[in-house]
């Protein structure tokens, strides 16, 4: 059997941050108390970390299958793992887009075979899926994704004839990219005509601006409250948005009707960083500014904001080379998210109980993912173990995501990912990989 207890450990939770000892027996937290003995559990002397609940990523698009050149499901788990992320619920613009039950199916087989950490996986919507939708089986995909803007392939529906149906049909969460294209190719048009080729990146947020957002996440929660609907607004990017979600942020995460997340690169970046991050900060929707930034974190103390996750996108380094149209929007974040997080802990902006809050156990609530998201007995042991002074700055070598970048490269962070634990199995010591074995599919108590 296999054991393994935690001594001495600061385990952070959304309601208090309490010492104790773990007991981990195969699967599960067996045990929480002080001065736990078990001669024959392996021991880790936690005296000198924090340990939080592994991070669970609703928002990652790990390529696989189709743009292997990308990133793969092993590659991208292999990142999670390393930076605490435990589990993800992976996005289906694939190569074809996974809009049926039949392509979800081969994406959990890839995974079963090849992923480090849990794994869930989102049905898309297109205009000529709705029958899928409709009968989709709830507790066998982690939700339904629409791009009500800003997609590629098959995977676009802004008529709002349509989404109204899609909405109607839906019988589980729907998830949200909010971008009005109208306002985009009106911009681009205008950034065209004043630059030419040669838009520098610092006009992202101008032409991807707030008005597109506001604009879509408007029409989207008029949607939802004429079907009932329940909807989840993925990576807000402004101030705007955020006032605007607080009229529904009252009520358990598990029952609200209408509920959004933040993402990594809109919490750490600002206007002020596309001068010395340029292509590597291009993301939809962009980052915008200083006061959204803030207004994102505040909204995350308050509560209107949910849940964090990343949008971890990965592109080959040619793809995000080149000027402003034929570079590539979307950043790989997913190997250093605590850290990131943890940075504006350091920073006074957030507090760890909101950090394990908002990136695990409101994500198992949202959506109803079974025993996880929480450090509870009776729980999977999906455990990331933290110290928090001890300093190391990104380098290439250290980049697990096939693409070999992120927008954290040079930077420095003051705290390290020492181990992770995914179901029981300590799979990262030492901030080293050190076991294979696989993460399981998530179950969606619905």
């Amino acid at each position: 059997m296999n054991r393994i207890l935690l001594k001495n450990a600061l385990l952070i939770t959304p309601e208090r941050i309490i010492r104790n000892d773990l007991l981990i027996e195969e699967k599960r937290i067996a045990k929480i108390d002080r001065n736990i003995i078990d001669n024959d559990a392996q021991i880790l002397d936690c005296h000198e970390y924090i340990v939080f609940p592994g991070l669970i990523d609703e928002h990652v698009h790990f390529r696989q299958p189709g743009m292997e050149h990308k990133a793969t499901i092993e590659s991208e788990s292999r990142a999670c793992v390393l930076g605490g992320v435990t589990s993800y619920l992976d996005m289906p613009n694939n190569s074809p887009s996974c809009t049926t039950m039949k392509m979800i199916n081969e994406k959990k087989a890839i995974a079963a075979k090849d992923s480090l950490a849990n794994y869930g996986f989102y049905l898309g919507a297109d205009d000529k899926n709705i029958d899928e939708i409709a009968n989709a089986p709830v507790r066998e995909i982690a939700g339904i994704k629409v791009f009500m803007g800003s997609s590629t392939g098959s995977l676009l529906v802004e008529d709002e004839k349509k989404l109204t149906t899609i909405f109607e049909k839906a019988k589980t969460i729907i998830c949200l990219h909010c971008e009005d294209t109208k306002t985009i190719l009106d911009n681009e048009k205008i950034a065209k005509a004043t630059y030419g080729e040669n838009v520098p990146f610092s006009m992202h947020p101008v032409i991807r601006n707030r008005d597109c957002c506001i604009k879509s996440s408007a029409l989207a929660i008029e949607i939802a409250k004429k079907t009932g609907a329940r909807i989840h607004i993925m990576h807000l990017s402004t101030k705007d948005e955020v006032n605007m979600l607080a009229e529904y942020m009252y009520g358990d995460v598990v029952t609200r009707q209408i509920s959004a997340e933040a993402c990594i690169p809109h919490l750490c970046f600002s206007d002020f960083d596309y001068q010395r991050k340029g292509a590597y900060l291009k993301c939809n929707p962009s980052v915008k500014y200083e006061i959204d930034r803030r207004a994102l974190v505040n909204g995350l103390e308050k509560g209107i904001i949910t849940t964090v996750a990343t949008d971890h996108a990965p592109h080959e380094k040619a793809a995000k080379e080149g000027t402003y149209f034929k570079c590539a929007s979307g950043l790989p974040s997913v190997q250093f998210s605590l850290q990131s997080l943890l940075e504006l802990y350091k920073q006074h902006e957030i507090t760890l109980e909101t950090i394990a809050k908002v990136t695990s156990t409101n994500v198992a609530k949202r959506f109803h993912i079974k025993d996880r998201g929480a450090i509870k007995e009776g729980y999977f042991a999906d455990l990331a173990i933290v110290n928090l002074s001890e300093r190391n700055t990104v380098c290439e070598d250290d980049i697990a995501s096939k693409c070999k970048w992120s927008p954290f490269t040079g930077e420095t962070f003051s705290s390290k990912i020492v181990h992770t634990i995914v179901n029981g199995e300590l799979v990262v010591k030492d901030s080293k990989i050190v076991s294979d074995a696989k993460g399981m599919a998530l179950e969606f108590d619905r």
